[in-house]
């Protein structure tokens, strides 16, 4: 599934470091012990992707990060992005996680939003460190 996941994390986003080794990166998601991806398929074609990654913080103990939630454009408003974060929720709860954190696209706030997520006004910084 990997070459499809990479044509809808580039629906996604346009700032993919070191493009050339998406699908490798992909490939290698299910070897990750602190991070679950899931696929919606319609037929043999994947429609949708989006996971939860996790870490412990002394602060607030084990959190989570909502990432990479996107479907194909030809599939959206049907529910699939809501049942992945909803399938996300879940798992978080299952590992005992305090908080869920993500990012959004503008399009995709008020689904967040409607599913209970609050928005944070804070600066978000990042530094690319391999290009």
């Amino acid at each position: 599934d990997a070459a499809q996941v990479a044509l809808l994390i580039k629906q996604l986003t346009q700032n993919i470091v070191a493009p050339k080794l998406l699908e490798k990166r992909i490939g290698q998601l299910p070897k990750q012990k602190n991070s679950q991806f899931l696929v919606a398929l319609a037929g043999n074609k994947v429609v949708g992707f989006g996971g939860l990654a996790w870490y412990t913080i002394p602060s607030k103990g084990l959190i989570g990060w909502v990432e990479e939630v996107v479907v194909d454009e030809a599939f959206r408003r049907q529910g699939i992005g809501r049942a992945f974060v909803n399938e996300v929720l879940g798992l978080a709860k299952r590992k005992n996680i305090s908080q869920v954190k993500l990012t959004s696209v503008a399009d995709a706030k008020d689904l967040y939003e409607k599913l209970g997520f609050v928005k944070k006004d804070q600066d978000y910084l990042y530094k690319n460190l391999i290009l």
